[in-house]
């Protein structure tokens, strides 16, 4: 619903009673196109009431999309609820990112549901994701022979050969402790496995008591699908999952724990051997 539809009509209470009669199954009603606690809620429930209860449906949600998002939405929950609307969410909307989501919910805003937009689609954070495509090995004679870039910049400098990526977990939480890049005949001991960090490789960490799960799947194969492609609901599925491996203190918004991506001792040789031969 826009605030253009609701503009469109004699008043606030006949765009909501339109609205609902068009979409009684999925009746969303947009509140703050005038004033949202002296007009927009009161016509929201007095059309829930008139229109959606009588006919056996139920609200879906009301948003609001100005002012204070955290404020109203605790005032609102209260009104819904007082009205009999306990199961009426609320969405908020208004130019959301990141962080003002996190500072709202710490605020204890009782919004259930936020629309982002343009700062999904713009990324204005962070505007430019460099990716890039170099050649890290050829096939010659049955051999794979590596091949590496060299720069001045040290994060430019590309890891040779032909590879596999592993992710080890926690058998006791599950979570996620580190990915590993290893050469394409690697094979990883079950029981101890000494990670280090690339950039600074005195920096050493003995896992034990973990699983590993290889992460890369073949996808294409001499040009034919061979993979069965999952639909969206297996992918979100599939998504909730994978964050769920991850440590929280990964996944904090502001200064989070750095997660390790490190390279097996047989990769790191050949990429310094190669370095050194160049």
């Amino acid at each position: 619903m826009a605030h253009s539809f609701i503009q469109a009509f004699d008043s606030e209470y006949e765009a909501f009673k339109t609205y609902a009669e068009t979409y009684p199954n999925d009746c969303t009603l947009l509140i703050d196109t005038y004033d949202t606690l002296n007009s927009g809620i009161k016509n929201a429930i007095k059309v829930f009431n008139e229109v959606l209860v009588p006919n056996g449906y139920r609200p879906k949600a009301v948003r609001l999309d100005s002012g204070d998002l955290s404020y109203l939405s605790k005032k609102i929950r209260t009104i819904l609820d007082k009205a009999g609307f306990e199961d009426c969410k609320i969405c908020g909307t208004n130019a959301l990112d990141e962080y003002v989501i996190t500072s709202i919910l710490d605020e204890g805003a009782k919004i259930d549901l936020f629309g982002v937009g343009e700062n999904l689609i713009t990324a204005k954070s962070n505007p430019v994701f460099g990716g890039v495509y170099k050649l890290v090995a050829i096939e010659k004679d049955d051999k794979i022979i590596p091949k590496i870039k060299v720069s001045n910049n040290t994060i430019k400098i590309t890891n040779p050969g032909f590879k596999k990526v592993y992710r080890f977990y926690d058998k006791k939480t599950n979570k996620a402790l580190a990915d590993i890049i290893t050469l394409h005949d690697e094979t990883i001991p079950k029981d101890e496995y000494t990670i280090f960090d690339p950039v600074s490789p005195w920096k050493k960490k003995i896992l034990t008591n973990y699983t590993v799960r290889p992460l890369q799947k073949l996808i294409f194969d001499n040009g034919n699908l061979v993979y069965n492609l999952p639909n969206l609901d297996e992918i979100a599925k599939n998504e909730k999952k994978e964050l769920d491996t991850l440590w929280n203190e990964v996944k904090r918004i502001k200064n989070p724990h750095k997660y390790y991506v490190d390279l097996s001792q047989k990769l790191w040789d050949l990429k310094n051997e190669l370095l050194e031969n160049k």
